[in-house]
């Protein structure tokens, strides 16, 4: 069941948005605002499964829905975006934060409806889980892997797919990459919207510029990256212990 999130500048619409996807069976919790921190705020408290997000916000606003996704990632990374806007412009903006869905104004039911049960369609269907003895077992295009979980590097996302480095190699996965994190232990640390790192096996973490650190592995080439916001909010991990 989903927890859905929607910011959305003009009232029509957010009621609108409000009514229907209520009315989806999937959804058990849907909350709506009109401004850009109080969806911050909402996302922090519920941490919803899915938020709607116009892009383009009331001018008096001073962030518009892409700044609003990024907020919210630092606060709820599980969160899955659909970006709404009038502007299709806008929809290539969107995807730098890696949404899972974008609709173009005037919103039809259908599109809503199929977004979400395309989602949670894509949720059930993960052909992943954890076997008893801490192993991964992944189906691929055209396999079926295992991998022990103490052997994985890090994961990184690009697009829908999710990409496996670990002592084996690089392994391809189309499964949801929150859904995956979700089966990893304490040891594995989301460094960046795109990056989840097993901290066990970092040797070194530089700073790379452009608000960001590269993050290197000990017996690995393979580099990952981490975003200043998530090393301020996990300052304490990366404390020097003299």
């Amino acid at each position: 069941m989903f927890k859905v999130l929607i910011l959305e500048d003009e009232n029509y619409t957010l009621r609108f948005l409000e009514k229907l996807i209520s009315e989806h069976p999937k959804v058990e919790q849907v909350v709506g605002t009109s401004i850009s921190q109080e969806a911050i705020r909402l996302a922090s408290e519920i941490a919803p499964d899915l938020a709607f997000l116009d892009i383009e916000l009331a001018p008096e606003d001073n962030l518009n829905g892409i700044d609003v996704a990024r907020a919210i990632y630092t606060v709820s990374p599980h969160t899955e975006f659909i970006f709404v806007t009038g502007y299709a412009k806008y929809a290539v903006d969107s995807f730098a934060v890696h949404p899972y869905d974008y609709l173009l104004k005037p919103i039809k039911r259908d599109k809503v409806m199929q977004a979400i049960s395309g989602l949670d369609s894509e949720r059930q269907a993960i052909n992943l889980h954890k076997s008893p003895n801490n192993r991964l077992v992944i189906k691929s295009s055209d396999s079926i892997v295992f991998l022990n979980i103490d052997d994985i590097f890090f994961i990184e996302k690009q697009g829908k797919k999710a990409f496996i480095h670990s002592i084996g190699g690089v392994n391809e996965s189309n499964c949801i990459f929150n859904e995956l994190e979700s089966l990893l232990g304490p040891n594995f640390l989301r460094v960046h919207k795109s990056y989840v790192v097993n901290m066990d096996k970092v040797s070194q973490i530089k700073d790379a510029g452009n608000q960001s650190y590269a993050i290197h592995f000990e017996g690995y080439s393979g580099v990952a990256t981490m975003s200043r916001n998530r090393f301020r909010v996990h300052i304490d991990r990366f404390t020097p212990s003299f």
